[in-house]
């Protein structure tokens, strides 16, 4: 009987749950490209605002160098009329010069004609400023030369006074400190910005993975859906109108896949139902005749007993296939009561013997059943047994013959185990997710010749958790099997 399993989808994972991150999320992707936007965009801004602040005072420096060029020449002509020329350029270089601003005239072949103080004064003499100032040639025109570390604006301009011979004015004026401190603001306004990103960075984060929660809701409730359970629809209400969308086109096809289900029961259900009659019918036909062939040949005696033989298994099989479409449309009606799990132990024992007899020599000395003191859980007596009949009878037909099969009963927090073990050739452990499911067979031949249906171990598990209870199976080859059936007490 097929069966629908819905692949459960992998959680997100995300940065910011202290787990690894899965650079292939949406979330990790948004949120790195939010992080690279702001990153360019405000380092980009800091960047051209401190650039821009530099210029802006570099050429506010440089205008007012170019200024005091043009006011010294006006001066000079000024003072010319009072007194000889080179008193008056001495006069006003030494008027206009500060401690952060020198002035001195040069002719072409080198003459210095008047030069101001502050080119004498210990700072500039000591850091060497004054010496590599003025050998430097300086072109015409308002330029930043760097000279021993410091930053200075340097304007030469053109100078024709009468009674002196052509020359050339240069102003040097010291922006070390202003430029120290523009720099430094810059580099804060860097950190600021760097700072800025960082926050950004977490609220954007923090903020895109509250958007992506729905997301994550619905791969939560997905994950959860059974084949039980896709008459429920999905349901999320603050979710986005298209995410919204996303959970209509998911719940539509939920009840598709549900209503595609409940017709593939019903069919299941129906034909086990349907055939079983006729097949009892046409098996009971066959068991009469052979009881009552005295006058048949050892052919047709052989092809009675084989058709029969086949009656029996096909209307097992479907018995089967009706047991379990039964319990999987909830029609299974189990009779839970208090039990003792040794009597029933007991019982699948005897049955399982009584089965094998057909064709094994001497069962009974095969199986052995471990002394327990008597063990009440709430159990359906008869399916209980069923599936341990069912168990027995597999360690049995699959079991080395040489060996025991050993059936034991144990409890432990507050729950009753039942072993089945074995000591046959084992299970390979590709293979051990995959026995409980229907119609799997590890090895056709050998499950068609030994009568298997392939869905003995389904019917084991199905009944059991039925009962609140787990079935599990530990195998090794060429070590044996162990069945395990643990039942609430």
């Amino acid at each position: 009987m097929a069966r629908v399993w819905l692949q459960p989808i992998t959680p997100f994972r995300h940065p910011l749950h202290g787990r690894t991150i899965d650079l292939r999320s949406l979330q990790t992707r948004l949120t790195a490209g939010v992080v690279l936007a702001s990153l360019v965009g405000i380092g980009s801004l800091a960047t051209w605002m401190g650039w821009r602040m530099q210029q802006i005072m570099l050429n506010s420096r440089q205008q007012g160098t170019t200024l005091i060029a043009d006011r010294l020449q006006e001066d000079v002509r000024y003072y010319s009329e009072m007194m000889t020329t080179q008193e008056a350029l001495t006069r006003v270089v030494e008027y206009r010069a500060t401690g952060d601003l020198a002035i001195w005239v040069e002719t072409p072949a080198g003459d210095r004609l008047a030069q101001s103080e502050t080119l004498t004064m210990g700072s500039w003499q000591t850091s060497g400023v004054s010496d590599a100032l003025l050998s430097t040639s300086v072109p015409i025109g308002v330029k930043i030369v760097p000279v021993q570390g410091w930053r200075l604006v340097v304007c030469a301009s053109r100078l024709e006074l009468p009674g002196l011979p052509p020359a050339t004015l240069y102003i040097a004026d010291d922006i070390t400190a202003e430029y120290q401190g523009l720099q430094q603001l810059v580099r804060m306004l860097l950190m600021a910005s760097l700072l800025l990103i960082g926050l950004l960075s977490v609220a954007f984060a923090l903020y895109i993975r509250r958007t992506l929660s729905p997301i994550r809701r619905l791969n939560q409730l997905a994950s959860q859906v059974t084949a039980d359970t896709l008459d429920q629809p999905l349901n999320l209400e603050a979710a986005p109108t298209e995410l919204q969308e996303l959970v209509r086109s998911y719940n539509l096809m939920l009840a598709r896949l549900a209503k595609a289900w409940g017709q593939q029961k019903r069919l299941v259900n129906d034909i086990s139902h349907e055939l079983r009659t006729p097949l009892s019918l046409v098996q009971g036909y066959l068991e009469s005749t052979l009881r009552r062939g005295h006058n048949l040949t050892a052919a047709q005696r052989e092809g009675l007993e084989i058709a029969a033989a086949e009656a029996n298994r096909t209307t097992r099989l479907l018995t089967e296939i009706l047991d379990l479409a039964r319990l999987d449309n909830g029609q299974g009606v189990l009779t839970l009561e208090p039990t003792d799990l040794q009597d029933v132990i007991h019982q699948a024992v005897a049955i399982a013997i009584t089965a094998a007899t057909t064709t094994q020599p001497s069962p009974e000395a095969r199986v052995r059943v471990a002394a327990c003191a008597p063990v009440i859980a709430q159990a359906d007596r008869q399916k209980l047994c069923s599936a341990l009949v069912e168990l027995i009878d597999n360690a049995l037909r699959y079991g080395d013959p040489q060996q025991p099969v050993q059936v034991s009963l144990t409890t432990q927090e507050g729950w009753a185990t039942i072993q089945v073990q074995d000591q046959g050739s084992g299970i390979p452990v590709f293979c051990q997710g995959d026995i409980f499911e229907p119609f799997y067979r590890m090895d056709e031949a050998r499950s068609r010749t030994s009568g298997g249906t392939g869905l003995g171990l389904t019917l084991v598990r199905s009944l059991v958790e039925a009962m609140a209870g787990q079935v599990t199976v530990q195998s090794r080859p060429n070590c044996g099997s162990v069945f395990t059936l643990r039942i609430p007490i």
